[in-house]
This record gives structure tokens, sequence and C-alpha cells, in this order.
């Protein structure tokens, strides 16, 4: 029974490296990346955009 709740534990262990990981990865991609996407398209402050889109403009 021991041997059972030790590997559980390992696996356990594992499984929030793993995330942890994919999480760190994803967040080192989107910022690499998000900045440049960003600045293909830039927004214009126009009358007829919405107020939001005015305001980060």
């Amino acid at each position: 029974m021991e041997k059972q709740t030790h590997n559980v534990r390992e696996i356990g262990q594992l499984m929030s490296v793993a995330i942890a990981a994919v999480l760190f990865g994803s967040t080192m991609i989107l910022s690499a990346v998000g900045p440049a996407r960003a600045s293909e398209t830039p927004a214009l402050a126009s009358h007829n955009s919405p107020a939001s889109v005015r305001y980060l403009a």
C-alpha cells in the first residue's frame, strides 16, 4: 500500500512540473510574440471607433 501511495505522489509531482513547464513556456512565447503582433496593425483613433479603442490609442 505504501508503494502505491509513493507512486501516486510521484505521478502528481511530475504532473505539477509538467503543467508549470507548459505555463512557463507559453508565457515566454506570448511575451516574445505579443508585442510584435500588436505593432503590426495599429489602432487608429477616430470618432467612429469605440471609446475603449480611442482610450488605448
